[in-house]
């Protein structure tokens, strides 16, 4: 009867998992491997692929638009990491209190990570607009000289990177506040008992014992920014003479502007693979760092 009833549980358990597995395959993996496969053809809809082996590849690498562009992607990413993280630490830090106060502050702080990309690089374009924006009028307050955010090609990247800031570290806040919540209350008792100032604490405790979670929100972060392109299509357009024009939206031009879904599909490999290395990371530990 026992056997009768696992197989039942069993059969139930991929019937149900069958219409997850089908979505997962048909939206995931097929255009992973589809997208592997057209990087080496030479194809632009209206005519028949054509195969050119690893020519797209041997082209990113010396396609100048695509090389800056890999550049600024990879400005982005060292710079806008560290700072969303440290951000994000110490929001986590201000709201791990359970007050009323810490409260209000972990949902102000989450809040614009719900709203969508469209809507954050539409409102922070209208922020730096140059003549009408509020950071301008902010600076004219100050007796300042207005500056140009957006148009500006040495601080247009900058003014994305604050935006982005302000969008996304509320999200490692809730990583980290859930990775502080799991450490017990009794070691930060007997560091008190101890003397234990709260530097101390911090450093010799908190920074310690969230380095788990710490791994994470630096793979996270490293993932996500290098996949940084709405905001960017939205506030510059890879603007201003391309000082903000990442990988992502190279890809995006060359495929559905130039219609090269070949060597778009190349880039995009290329990319793939940066994101698996970097994923890869966290398995590289030893295993008793792991447990």
């Amino acid at each position: 009867m026992s056997s009768h009833y696992a197989d039942h549980k069993k059969r139930d358990i991929v019937l149900f998992s069958l219409p997850y597995l089908a979505i997962y395959v048909a939206f995931l993996v097929f255009p992973v491997i589809y997208g592997v496969y057209l990087s080496f053809f030479d194809w632009n809809i209206l005519s028949s692929k054509v195969f050119i082996g690893f020519k797209n590849y041997v082209e990113a690498f010396r396609d100048p638009e695509f090389l800056s562009s890999f550049s600024h992607t990879l400005q982005f990413v060292c710079i806008s990491t560290p700072l969303i993280i440290i951000v994000g630490f110490v929001m986590a830090l201000i709201t791990i209190q359970p007050t009323r106060t810490g409260r209000v502050a972990e949902t102000v702080f989450f809040l614009p990570y719900m709203l969508s990309t469209s809507v954050v690089g539409t409102l922070w374009a209208w922020i730096f607009q140059k003549n009408y924006g509020l950071a301008n009028q902010v600076l004219k307050l100050l007796n300042l000289k207005p500056l140009g955010w957006l148009t500006d090609p040495s601080i247009a990247m900058t003014s994305i990177i604050i935006a982005t800031l302000w969008w996304t570290a509320g999200f490692n806040m809730i990583l980290f506040s859930a990775g502080m919540k799991q450490i017990p209350d009794e070691i930060y008792d007997a560091a008190k008992i101890d003397g234990a100032g709260s530097f101390t604490t911090l450093t010799k405790i908190t920074l310690p014992l969230l380095k788990d979670t710490s791994l994470l929100v630096l793979i996270l972060q490293v993932i996500a920014s290098f996949k940084v392109f709405g905001q960017v299509y939205v506030m510059t357009g890879g603007g201003p003479y391309g000082t903000t024009r990442v990988l992502v939206q190279y890809v995006y031009k060359t495929g559905f502007n130039y219609f090269r879904l070949g060597y778009a599909s190349a880039m995009s490999v290329i990319l793939f693979l940066v994101i698996l290395l970097i994923s890869s990371l966290q398995f590289l530990r030893k295993p008793d760092q792991a447990q």
